[in-house]
């Protein structure tokens, strides 16, 4: 057993550093002579459904997923069973009940004549194929609905490398690429209709690989296996991506070198006017490069600086050089000094209240990347050597901010966490931690989940993981059903202060069965931490549950590697335990009177129980 071990650390060690599909193979083959439970790794299970020989990619996503944590089980459905497995309720595919659900259609098989014949069919004739392809998704996706509610992941369709018409087919949107684009917009439009069925971007794989090397002509002939092997980890990444989202393993902060990583040369040498940064190479390369990082800041990433240099002379080249895109007002925090990387990166993350897992650094230095590696092997590493120019194009590729999800307050997040810096300040100014939270001036808002709430709080649930109490995940399609489902509530709490909004910051999903109410998920994020947010929230629940005539409130603990300092939260606030061990814990509140009340500095603003939809 440790052999095995070995050989699958050592296998993820290889792909961290070469992403070859022998090395994948050699993951997924380490995978299978381990059991699941004494690896550490987190379950997660999968369905393959295809109409074409797609199981190519599943050692690329099974080495994906454990680099990310999870132990991947598959389910590879038949060649062209798609039909009988998603409408067969006692089907092996339900019989597995998979966490996440893959259909991998090819065009040649869904509907050769839009794909092969496409000058054989009118206009007419090509709508109704369009809309036919669209009528057998839509089959699919509604069955898969009526026996599982996971999240469903369908792609669209490649454009031909070499369309019928030729040079003539770009000149009308009623030829053959048009069709195809057509059929890709309108898949797109049918599965917004549903909760939780997302797009895998086929079209777009085979644009960046190039159709030569992403289909395999001579495979798909002898096998069905169009899928070239130069592109294998390109598409298998592409569906692990999905996963890595919707179960919260999302990075939230990017830690970024200056020197020849920001801008090319040294400042402390070079000065301000010497270093390189501008419309001219090389200079346009690192302009390129905090473009794109401005790209992942208007997505809510957070931006840190971890820097061996004089902070004076960064700050000038961030205030005063024409041609800096990034500027102070860009970066939560910084660490610019003369220390050792590894210190002030642990100083960035206790600044901004997150775990190593939710950093990554760049820079431009081996030796500074292979020692952060080395001592904190839970931060992402991207080592930006050689040709600034692929920079840019390296830390999209990478995928470490990929989200499903974009809220109001993604947008505003770096602000947010500079605004923690003037509330440190009014806190060193205070003369006890009670004077401090009053000075504050919060109020908090505790409300129902809408239709404007739902992301965030779905968010919430994918990325909290300090104070979150079972450590539980949930999708947008989760949260909508639970809302929707008379007996459960899921409440969100907002809060803003002297300083700023905080917006959304807690959530707890409550289910009610007779006179008990039960506490399925009890989340706070970290940047709300110690100000009362979580007894305001439980307050919250506890009156709501009194509302509905219930005696019992629930709750329970689930331990997880984050979340060890909620294991006495049930306790300090009343509830009795009912069972305790090391991985969870019960506990149980009578709600024969009020006992759990928001502290005294905290103003709620008053939410109307009878008006909510769960109210008598």
């Amino acid at each position: 057993m440790a052999g095995d071990t070995a050989r699958l650390v050592a296998g993820l060690e290889r792909i961290s550093a070469d992403a070859s599909y022998r090395g994948y193979t050699a993951v997924s083959n380490a995978l299978k002579e381990l059991d699941p439970q004494t690896t550490g790794l987190a379950p997660v299970r999968l369905a393959l459904l295809r109409n074409f020989t797609a199981e190519t990619v599943v050692p690329v996503i099974e080495g994906e997923l454990a680099l990310a944590g999870f132990y991947p089980l598959f389910y590879v459905g038949g060649f062209d069973a798609i039909a009988p497995d998603v409408h067969d309720p006692r089907s092996a595919l339900y019989d597995f009940r998979p966490d996440f659900v893959i259909v991998a259609h090819w065009l040649e098989t869904v509907a050769p004549a839009l794909a092969n014949r496409f000058l054989s069919l009118t206009r007419e004739a090509a709508e109704d194929e369009i809309d036919r392809v669209l009528g057998v998704m839509r089959d699919i996706v509604e069955a898969l609905r009526r026996h599982s509610k996971v999240p469903v992941l369908l792609n669209n369709f490649p454009l031909p490398a070499y369309p019928t018409l030729g040079i003539l087919d770009s000149q009308s949107d009623a030829y053959q690429g048009g069709a195809i684009r057509k059929l890709n917009s309108r898949l797109c439009d049918l599965a917004r209709q549903w909760p939780d069925v997302y797009i895998v971007d086929f079209m777009g794989l085979v644009a960046r690989v190039g159709s030569n090397q992403a289909i395999d002509d001579r495979y798909w002939h002898i096998g069905r296996a169009p899928i070239g092997q130069q592109a294998l980890v390109t598409f298998g990444r592409e569906y692990a991506k999905f996963v890595r989202a919707l179960r919260g393993k999302t990075r939230k902060c990017l830690v970024l070198d200056c020197d020849n990583t920001l801008w090319g040369g040294i400042v402390g040498e070079d000065g301000l006017e010497g270093i390189k940064l501008g419309t001219a190479y090389p200079g346009s390369c690192f302009q390129a490069f905090q473009r794109e990082i401005l790209n992942l800041h208007d997505r809510g990433v957070i931006l840190a600086i971890c820097s061996k240099n004089n902070e004076a002379d960064v700050l000038e080249v961030l205030r005063r050089h024409p041609e800096m895109l990034l500027r102070e007002k860009h970066f939560a925090t910084w660490q610019i000094n003369w220390n050792d990387k590894v210190t002030n990166i642990l100083r960035i993350a206790e600044r901004l209240n997150i775990g190593m897992d939710a950093l990554v650094f760049a820079d431009d230095s081996r030796f500074e990347c292979d020692f952060i590696a080395r001592a904190l092997p839970q931060v992402a590493v991207l080592h930006l050597a050689g040709d600034p120019s692929s920079f840019a194009s390296r830390l999209g590729t990478s995928a470490y901010f990929d989200s499903l999800t974009l809220t109001a307050e993604d947008r505003e997040r770096t602000q947010m966490y500079r605004n923690q810096v003037e509330r440190r300040q009014l806190q060193q100014s205070a003369g006890s931690l009670e004077e401090y939270l009053s000075r504050l001036e919060i109020v908090a808002t505790i409300g129902s989940a809408d239709n404007i709430s739902v992301p965030r709080i779905a968010q919430l649930t994918q990325r909290t993981n300090q104070f979150h109490l079972t450590g539980r995940r949930y999708t947008e399609g989760e949260i909508r059903a639970l809302s929707s489902d008379a007996r459960a509530a899921v409440y969100y709490l907002k809060m803003r202060d002297c300083v700023s909004e905080l917006g959304l910051v807690g959530v707890a999903v409550i289910k009610y069965s007779a006179e008990e109410a039960e506490i399925d998920t009890f989340l706070v994020s970290c940047r709300a931490l110690g100000r009362g947010a979580e007894e305001t929230l439980l307050a919250h629940c506890v009156q709501s549950a009194v509302a509905r005539g219930c005696r019992l409130l629930r709750g329970r603990y689930l331990r997880t590697n984050k979340n060890g300092q909620t294991a006495g939260f049930y306790s300090r606030q009343g509830f009795r335990a009912v069972s305790e061990t090391l991985e969870q814990s019960e506990w149980e509140l009578v709600l024969d009177r009020i006992t759990v009340s928001p502290p005294r500095w905290i103003r709620v603003e008053p939410v109307e129980f009878f008006e909510e939809k769960h109210a008598g």
